[in-house]
């Protein structure tokens, strides 16, 4: 047996696996809306460009979604107010970023609706407590 038929049906199920693990966010195209130049100048080398999405707005804050540049296990939250870029936090498998003293956007591979959380998308929400 040839090394690429032993290797093929373990890539494509290696694929498949993450493509499982991937965020909802991501299946859509990416659009310009989802890459504002000002929030792309802000974030840095922190997220990886080509997984940026605008997911809504919270208490004021537009919130994007991303994944990590160097880690594809680390989510990240960008926030803008109007044009301008405010935040970029990273975290692996959950980040969270707190808005006031009672409100934060988090986000987390996993769907995580229920009661008290306000969904912007798939996976991510607004916690008010």
């Amino acid at each position: 047996m040839t090394a690429r038929r032993v290797c093929a049906p373990a890539l494509l199920a290696a694929v498949f696996l993450l493509m499982g693990c991937a965020p909802a966010e991501f299946a859509r195209e990416q659009t310009a809306a989802d890459r504002p130049a000002f929030v792309l100048d802000g974030a840095g080398d922190a997220i990886d460009e080509s997984t940026l999405r605008y997911v809504g707005v919270a208490d004021g804050y537009d919130v994007y979604f991303a994944l990590g540049a160097d880690n594809r296990d680390t989510l990240c939250l960008t926030l803008a107010v109007g044009d301008v870029w405010q935040s970029t936090d990273c975290a692996h498998d959950h980040v969270s970023v707190r808005l006031g003293p009672a409100v934060s956007v988090s986000a987390e591979f996993n769907y995580r609706s229920g009661e008290g959380r306000e969904m912007l998308s798939q996976n991510v929400w607004v916690n008010r407590k």
